[in-house]
């Protein structure tokens, strides 16, 4: 692109993998079992210039399943960036695009046949202008298009304003007052409701030593077409302590007014996140136009070491629905992985998570378990191989909700 100072960086993966599962449709009385050939393509893009900032991850898989039960399927994510200075200083375009395939019964897993692609595609203009040497003003204003292949409460425009007005306190803080209004219509469906949200918040943060914070807090209001307006008060906080090469804690901690569409971009924009949350995740989407008040704590370590690797992320969330009773949850679990370097080129690993699931409506818990563990190889600096023994449980208090599925995964990867 023009105006840009680097060039992009293009680095992509292909893989061929193979994988057995005992109970495919994760089914307590039905179980299927099945051998799936997966050939699957992951690229990433960047691209930092004077002028142009681009920022680009996506995955593609074809699945070919062997058994005649389900059909063949294709699954893609996608999470983009652009951001184009038009008038240094003074204007820019931000255009962001996410794909995302969402379960479809949200207690279910990602199984055939129990997938949806989400689609949210946002863009618009940013103005800038300095008000003194410490003062700047910030305004953004996007559109954003939101699309579910199934769920058809999900589809509809969003217009949003955001307002910021910032001051720099010390060479490494500053805060600022926050405004936001944000209109959200929804294509006809029952159960949408059309509303239009407004946050006000002030915001501080800054950097103390190993310490980077940011914490908000202030007022909210759902204006919404039919029901009760309801409020809530806004409160966040995001701590990073980076305590030295190899060790990083991060806690993050949301008190607000959420929906999906937030949600999903917050996860794909965060690079330390997968795409595609696999077996042992402890994530889990609705996908729907419900707003929520959200409350959720989850502490990130990271730790890297010669031979060791370690990441450990407990979290605890509360979502309760303005119009969606009985999708009222709370999330209490923790996702583990280690890894151990037994040579240069090859490497132990094992993986886990544990979620209970409760919802408040119906007096019903869900109860998650799975570990992994597995190998892997690096041949060369291009090819390599992985292999991965999978074991997932649910316990329920709910018929027809239980089951185990023992599965396992050999890849075989080539990467530039």
């Amino acid at each position: 692109m023009a105006g840009s100072a680097h060039a992009a960086r293009l680095n992509y993966r292909i893989e061929v993998e193979a994988l057995h599962s005992d109970n495919i449709n994760q089914s307590e009385d039905n179980q299927a079992e099945d051998t799936v050939l997966v050939p699957r393509i992951k690229f990433d893009l960047k691209e930092e210039g004077a002028t142009v900032e681009l920022q680009a991850r996506g995955e593609f898989e074809r699945r070919r399943y062997f058994g005649n039960q389900f059909d063949d399927e294709s699954r893609s994510e996608f999470a983009g960036q652009l951001n184009w200075s038009l008038l240094p200083q003074r204007m820019n375009l931000v255009v962001e695009d996410y794909l995302s395939e969402e379960p479809i019964n949200f207690r279910g897993g990602r199984y055939p046949g129990n997938l949806q692609r989400v689609n949210i595609l946002l863009g618009g203009p940013s103005f800038f202008a300095r008000m003194g040497d410490a003062t700047r003003f910030q305004l953004d204003l996007r559109g954003v298009s939101t699309h579910a292949e199934v769920a058809p409460d999900f589809d509809g425009e969003r217009y949003s304003a955001a307002a910021s007005l910032q001051r720099d306190l010390s060479p490494t803080s500053k805060g600022s007052l926050n405004l936001t209004s944000m209109k959200a219509r929804f294509d006809d469906a029952p159960t949408a409701v059309d509303y239009t949200r407004t946050d006000a918040f002030v915001r501080y943060e800054g950097r103390l030593r190993k310490v980077e914070y940011e914490l908000d807090l202030g007022h909210s209001r759902l204006n919404r077409d039919s029901g009760d307006d309801p409020t809530t008060t806004i409160a966040r906080a995001t701590v990073q302590w980076q305590s030295d090469s190899r060790n990083r804690f991060r806690l993050r901690a949301r008190h607000q007014f959420a929906d999906q569409v937030q949600d999903l971009v917050v996860r794909l924009r965060d690079p330390d996140e997968s795409l595609v949350p696999d077996l042992v995740d402890s994530s889990s989407s609705l996908v729907s136009s419900g707003v929520y008040r959200q409350r959720d704590v989850e502490l990130d370590y990271r730790h890297r070491g010669e031979r060791v690797g370690l990441r450990v992320r407990p979290l605890y969330r509360e979502l309760r629905y303005i119009d969606r009773g009985d999708a009222d949850r709370r999330e209490r679990g923790a996702f583990f992985e280690v890894d151990y370097r037994l040579r240069p080129l090859v490497s132990l690993f094992f993986t886990g998570s544990v979620r209970n699931r409760e919802f408040l409506s119906r007096n019903e818990e869900d109860r998650d378990r799975v570990y992994s563990l597995g190998v892997n190889y690096q041949l060369t600096r291009h090819w390599g191989w992985r292999a991965e023994a999978v074991r997932n449980q649910r316990k329920s208090n709910v018929a027809d909700q239980e089951y185990t599925e023992n599965a396992v995964f050999l890849t075989l990867w080539w990467q530039r």
